[in-house]
């Protein structure tokens, strides 16, 4: 029988030579996740400072940042499709050396135009990621959810803590140095991917067999996968809301006591310590989803992200911040078990372009919020966005309660053994 990096082994045991790059696989992919998060989540945090340095409100940089999330997730249409035909390793060389050359990009804007060109550029290089990344871990990793918990929770430590660290760096020097910096891990570790062997892939063995690339091995799971699509988008909006204005919705609401900090470093630093408990989320998500059902745990995550997103609204000071903390538990904590849904109802050879469309849905259509909720943060106050974030997720809710009794008493097509 073929390891996921086509090395032979035996039907109980992965050889050392295997486990060894798998572990490398899944170490690198979960780096390459947070370095993804750390650049995502820079122009968030440093809204402030680019606002006063390049004279844009708030309701323009919203737009921009529509510009990069929809760059995201278009990116993803194409690239799932390559996903099942091109090595995912030498793809996600592509994406980490691209970051790196986009942040520099970015680094040098002088305007709103240069800006937005930078953006989406950047946005372009990072949509490669998802798909990618989610494809790979699906195909090498010996237990899926504990795989995409590492993943998962790669991504989350660059969002929890490069906050606080470009905000670190942009209080001391500023915004454009903080994004140069992030270029070189990128482009090191884009080196290191070229360095792993291409995976292997699982064969049809006879046509009819399960595997068939065509639309009817999708059909016996259409509804259950249109259901993840559209909470992707619900999800999708909430995530690129959050992650766009809760940095200057914490600064302006939560103080120290009258101790003086630069705005973008306590921006960054309150941002990290919500985002930090998301890092414990994803992990658990991600082992729960290895030993529950999948179906449930997403309909108990997003249920209780809601109460989590109204108090965040509702609240000031320190209950604001561990509403914050109490949401990106939740929130993150659904992320590894979608992504393992949708390899549960989709064939393997089907497994990079769903998870395609999965992120176009996510990303793509979600950064739409961007520029709806930057006009609602302009007219009526950024607390806003988390009542409007908070109405979105009762509909991902009911949609995760119908996904639930939808599915009920069918067996996931990636354990069964035409499958696999």
């Amino acid at each position: 029988m073929a390891g996921p990096f086509g090395q032979a082994h035996g039907p109980a045991r992965l050889t050392m030579a295997t486990a060894l790059m798998e572990r490398k696989g899944i170490a690198y992919a979960s780096t390459c996740h947070a370095l993804l998060h750390v650049l995502e989540l820079a122009y968030g945090v440093m809204l402030v400072a680019i606002a006063q340095d390049l004279g844009a409100t708030l309701l323009v940089l919203g737009v921009l940042a529509n510009v990069f999330g929809f760059a995201y997730g278009l990116t993803a249409l194409p690239v799932g499709v390559l996903a099942d035909r091109i090595s995912e390793t030498r793809l996600l060389a592509v994406c980490s050396i691209g970051m790196g050359l986009a942040a520099i990009v970015v680094s040098l804007a002088q305007g709103t135009v240069s800006l937005g060109v930078g953006l989406c550029v950047l946005g372009i290089a990072l949509g490669i990621f998802h798909p990618v990344a989610a494809a790979f871990i699906s195909r090498i990793a010996t237990n899926t959810g504990l795989g995409f918990a590492y993943l998962g929770t790669g991504g989350n430590l660059g969002l929890a803590l490069g906050p606080i660290v470009v905000g670190a760096i942009a209080s001391g020097s500023s915004w454009r140095i903080a994004y140069a910096v992030f270029a070189v891990p990128c482009v090191i570790l884009g080196l290191l991917f070229l360095r792993l062997p291409a995976p292997a892939r699982s064969v049809p063995a006879a046509a009819g067999a399960g595997h068939s690339s065509d639309f009817k091995s999708l059909r016996p799971y259409l509804a259950p996968l249109v259901l993840v699509l559209v909470i992707g988008v619900l999800n999708g909006l909430i995530y690129r809301g959050v992650l766009t204005f809760l940095p200057t919705h914490l600064s302006e609401n939560v103080n120290l006591g009258g101790v003086r900090i630069d705005s973008v470093m306590l921006a960054g630093s309150f941002t990290s310590v919500a985002l930090l408990f998301g890092v414990a989320g994803q992990f658990l998500g991600g082992y729960l989803s290895d030993r529950r059902s999948r179906e449930m745990l997403a309909l108990f995550a997003t249920a209780v992200s809601v109460p989590a997103l109204a108090a965040v609204w509702g609240f000031g000071g320190l209950l604001l911040l561990g509403s914050a903390a109490f949401f990106a538990f939740f929130h993150f904590m659904s992320q590894p078990v979608f992504n393992a849904l949708i390899a549960d109802y989709t064939p393997n050879l089907w497994r990079g372009r769903m998870y395609g469309v999965y992120f176009f849905c996510c990303f793509g259509v979600g950064s739409f919020s961007a520029s709806a909720l930057g006009y609602v943060a302009e007219a009526h106050g950024v607390e806003m966005v988390f009542l409007v974030c908070t109405a979105i997720g009762v509909l991902a809710t009911l949609c995760t309660v119908l996904l639930v009794l939808k599915v009920r008493g069918r067996t996931p097509v990636d354990r069964t053994p035409e499958a696999a």
